[in-house]
């Protein structure tokens, strides 16, 4: 008898085992749930690449963003255009008046809650967090300067990644990976100095941080208690792992925790062909070329006229010729200036090394 039932245990975990194999899907792919928080260009570039590998290696990208590429495979868009304000192309003179830490700590903090409500209040991000149909396995969102974002994994319930494109901002450091670099070898990012090597550089560094970090800790108090946003009244879900866009050849040597990865340049495509009239006009610069932009937040032609005006005398005296992205038409343009409200940036300078 006991011999019969044990051959009927074996016979069961056998059919078992078999269905386990033919029912259950491979393992692997992730459903991941994707979150753009900053609405600029440049920061969405590395995000979109961060995103394109994903979907490249078999994962399933559902993303909030205001810049739209196009569904594909694997990749569905959510279009929050209307929810965040795109900062692409601004007047210049909306950023005169951050020129000192303080007002610079209260836009960004500012700027980054507004978003995340703004977000997390979106209808078709509510569903996701009322409706159980649908498993995310993690949450990827760009973090600047508060965590904010990461509410999105405190309400599934899943880790979360952060993607950060822009230079490691040391105020937030211990907040996000439970260390705080030595102001004595490591800049504060708006610090005057990339690397401080003497003692006044030193101190200074220390009390700019200290200094900025209270500004940073006082305006993100004065939002908690004026303007309360559902994720303060929870214990926020630290970063898993933390993408960087930088790379150690470009940086300077720093510490860095273990739950963090540079991945800069990731955004780099291989460059294509330039335009025959740049072409042209870099060709016939025997001195060389300079190439002059501010990004694409700013409208170089936003610009005060007198700023301008200097710009155009000191290129005129120079014997090199210079790409000016400037948009619109420039009075008393120099003969060795050629203005675009675009340049393939990339492309110029991969193949010219006279740039």
């Amino acid at each position: 008898m006991t011999s019969h039932y044990g051959v009927l245990m074996i016979a069961f975990g056998i059919c078992l085992g078999i269905c386990q194999v033919i029912v259950l899907p491979p393992v692997g792919a992730a459903n991941i749930l994707a979150v753009q928080t900053l609405a600029a260009k440049s920061h969405w570039n590395v995000m979109r690449a961060m995103l394109r590998a994903l979907t490249d290696r078999g994962h399933t990208v559902t993303v909030f963003t205001p810049f739209l590429d196009g569904n594909r495979d694997g990749y569905t868009e959510v279009d929050v255009s209307g929810d965040l304000k795109v900062r692409v192309g601004l007047n210049v003179s909306r950023y005169l008046g951050m020129q000192t830490v303080p007002m610079f700590v209260a836009y960004m903090v500012n700027s980054t809650r507004t978003n995340c409500g703004s977000i997390f209040k979106d209808r078709r991000m509510r569903e996701i967090f009322d409706s159980k149909s649908r498993i995310f396995d993690v949450v990827v969102a760009e973090a600047l300067w508060l965590d904010c974002v990461s509410y999105a994994a405190n309400v599934l319930q899943i880790p979360i990644i952060y993607v950060i494109p822009s230079p490691i901002v040391t105020h937030w450091e211990r907040s996000y990976f439970g260390h705080f670099p030595n102001p004595a070898a490591v800049s504060n990012v708006m610090f005057w100095r990339s690397v401080p090597k003497t003692f006044a550089d030193r101190l200074a560094n220390t009390l700019h941080t200290v200094y900025g970090s209270w500004w940073l800790w006082r305006e993100g108090r004065r939002h908690r208690q004026n303007k309360p946003l559902p994720s303060d009244a929870v214990d926020l879900v630290k970063p898993s792992l933390t993408f960087f866009n930088t790379h150690f050849i470009t940086e300077p040597p720093r510490p860095l925790s273990p739950d963090t990865v540079q991945i800069g340049g990731i955004h780099l495509a291989p460059p294509e062909p330039i335009p025959r009239d740049i072409l042209e006009f870099i060709d016939d610069a025997p001195h060389g070329v300079i190439y002059f932009t501010l990004g694409s937040v700013v409208l170089m032609s936003s610009l005060p006229e007198n700023v301008v005006s200097v710009f155009r005398e000191c290129f005129s005296q120079i014997p090199q010729k210079v790409l000016w992205k400037y948009e619109g038409d420039m009075k008393d343009k120099p003969k060795n200036v050629m203005t675009r409200k675009w340049f393939p940036q990339r492309d110029i300078l991969c193949m010219f090394r006279n740039i």
